[in-house]
């Protein structure tokens, strides 16, 4: 069967929309969202002079500052993955926005919107896998310091998760005396979300080909490009 050959940059804008779109709608629904998000939606919750979509991309550039001092490094890849972020943040306060009016009341509702909104979210980050973009700083924190530093993804991706989590928690109970965000679906999303992601980039990459604007080469050329690099060793002098 031929497959269908979409530009990646098309695939990374519908991806992006529909993650958006997901995160929205998987906080409207109330039943708890991911740990990575719970984090920036405590705060805006908290400091409300900044948007969720803006605390976002703020969490996120802590992340790459993190990376940074981490790695000492810093190339184009690293910009671009911020660029992501800065857009995702963009889109979540767009479709918040349009979506404002909306408000589910019942539990069943709530349900329903949980369920769409977790299908939103898988079918967008398989789409942003596909479109073969740089990745959100998140990720690439957890990708880069495992690679560096010869650590188990698993296990370093498990601490990054209970660390979120336990901030976020914390943050929760200082500022309201309550908890936000954590709910039953934050449970439910880290059992199932993987799955359903990797459901449907299976499905993707049966019917889909991704289409790159320049040369695969060419493109890890750029991404590599290197802007700082602390970690190669001075030379000596004789």
């Amino acid at each position: 069967m031929k497959k269908i050959e979409i530009y990646n940059v098309l695939l990374f804008i519908m991806g992006l929309l529909l993650l958006s779109l997901g995160v929205v709608l998987v906080v409207k629904s109330d039943l708890g969202i991911s740990v990575a998000t719970s984090l920036p939606y405590i705060y805006s919750l908290y400091f409300t002079n900044l948007s969720f979509g803006q605390w976002n991309y703020i969490m996120h550039g802590i992340s790459l500052i993190l990376l940074f001092l981490v790695i000492k490094r810093l190339t184009v890849k690293h910009l671009m993955s911020f660029l992501v972020a800065f857009l995702f943040g963009i889109c979540i306060d767009l479709i918040g926005g349009v979506l404002a009016f909306y408000t589910a009341n019942t539990l069943i509702e709530r349900i329903i919107l949980f369920i769409i909104s977790s299908v939103f979210i898988s079918i967008g980050l398989a789409f942003l896998i596909k479109s073969d973009f740089p990745i959100l700083p998140f990720d690439t924190f957890i990708k880069e310091v495992t690679e560096v530093k010869e650590i188990q993804y698993k296990k370093f991706k498990t601490a990054f998760d209970l660390t979120c989590f336990s901030i976020s928690l914390i943050s929760s109970i200082l500022f309201f005396k309550r908890i936000y965000g954590i709910h039953i679906g934050t449970l439910v999303s880290a059992l199932i979300l993987g799955s359903m992601i990797n459901y449907c980039l299976n499905i993707m990459n049966e019917y889909v080909s991704g289409k790159a604007l320049i040369s695969e080469e060419k493109m890890d050329r750029l991404l590599e490009f290197e802007f700082i690099n602390l970690s190669k060793p001075k030379d000596v002098v004789q």
